[in-house]
C-alpha cells in the first residue's frame, strides 16, 4: 500500500493531545487512509501504474485511478500505439490526427474489443501540496475515532453510559458523500 496521506503529527494536531512517538499513531494513520482508499477505490497518492484493461470496442477507455496526470506507453494486442488523447476525467480516447492543406482534424478510431488486450502505463494521484483537504479530513476523523473510541460501540462507567453513532472504522454518511466524489463512475 502507498504511504499514509496523514501523519501521526497530523493526528496529534487534530486531537490536541497524544504524542507522535506512540507506535499506535502510525497504525491508526495507515488504517484511516486505507479505509478511505477502499471506499473511494483510489490510492490518492501520486504514483505510476501499468494496468491491463479490456478493449471496449468504442473510442474511450476509463483509467482506474484519478486524477490521471499523464498517459505514457499504450499497447494494444502487444503493439505500441500513439494515436490517443487523454481528457481531464481520466478517459483515454483513441484518435488519429490528420493534417489537411489548411487545417488539422481528428478522425475517431476505436479500442478493439477484447479481454485484457489494452495495456496502459500512466501517472496518477495527488502531490502532497495538491492533496484534497476533504479526503485528509475524513482520514483524520476516522483516525481520531480509532484512538478515542477504539473498538467500542458503547461504554458505561458507573451511571454514565455512552453510545457512539458508528463503529470507529465505519464511515458516516457525510464521509461517504465526500469520498464518493472520488470514486470511478
Amino acid at each position: 500500500m502507498p504511504d499514509p496521506f496523514i501523519s501521526p503529527q497530523d493526528i496529534v494536531d487534530y486531537l490536541g493531545r497524544g504524542g507522535t512517538a506512540d507506535p499506535g499513531m502510525l497504525i491508526v494513520a495507515d488504517a484511516a487512509c486505507d479505509i478511505c482508499r477502499t471506499f473511494a477505490e483510489q490510492t490518492f497518492n501520486a504514483g505510476s501504474s501499468t494496468v491491463t484493461l479490456d478493449g471496449t470496442g468504442t473510442d474511450a477507455i476509463l483509467l482506474p485511478e484519478q486524477p490521471v496526470n499523464a498517459a505514457g506507453t499504450v499497447l494494444v494486442n502487444g503493439g505500441t500505439v500513439s494515436d490517443y488523447v487523454l481528457n481531464d476525467n481520466g478517459v483515454l480516447f483513441r484518435r488519429q490526427t490528420s493534417v489537411g492543406s489548411t487545417t488539422s482534424y481528428y478522425s475517431t478510431l476505436t479500442w478493439p474489443a477484447g479481454r485484457q488486450n489494452v495495456q496502459v502505463t500512466f501517472d496518477h494521484g495527488y502531490a502532497d501540496q495538491d492533496f484534497p483537504r476533504d479526503v485528509r479530513m475524513v482520514a483524520l476523523a476516522l483516525a481520531s475515532r480509532l484512538i478515542v473510541q477504539g473498538p467500542a460501540i458503547q461504554e458505561t462507567i458507573g451511571q454514565v453510559s455512552m453510545r457512539y453513532a458508528v463503529a470507529a472504522t465505519d464511515l458516516t454518511n457525510t464521509e461517504r458523500a465526500i469520498l464518493g466524489k472520488y470514486r470511478r463512475s
